[in-house]
């Protein structure tokens, strides 16, 4: 696992209402992509954002970790190895999902779910 502390990175980019804009040349998120992130972000390896991730807080994703769009993740949460989460998917605050979770479009899961 890399474990690249996202937070710091994107404070640079272009900020548009609120969203980042991811450059060119990120292995994680494709140019033009909006993302929101909050603090103390973490990514392991071969990560991928699509469009419109919002990231709360204390967020740690594994590796391989795919991010459909519009996914909103609360704040302590933890994604294991190989997890992704389909197209408006959102996490509540303190939310653990394990090694090679999948789930699909449009699922929500509250605080404190594991």
């Amino acid at each position: 696992m890399i474990n690249i502390n996202i937070s710091d990175i994107v404070k640079d980019w272009k900020l548009v209402d609120g969203w980042s804009i991811a450059p060119a040349g990120i292995s994680w998120c494709v140019e033009g992509n909006h993302v929101k992130l909050g603090d103390n972000v973490t990514l392991g390896d071969c990560v991928r954002f699509d469009d419109g991730v919002t990231l709360g807080n204390f967020i740690t994703l594994g590796d391989n970790v795919h991010l459909g769009d519009n996914v909103t993740l609360g704040d302590c949460v933890t994604l294991g190895d190989g997890v992704t989460l389909g197209n408006y998917v959102r996490l509540g605050d303190d939310v653990h999902l394990g090694d090679g979770v999948t789930l699909g479009h449009s699922v929500r899961l509250e605080n404190n779910v594991t």
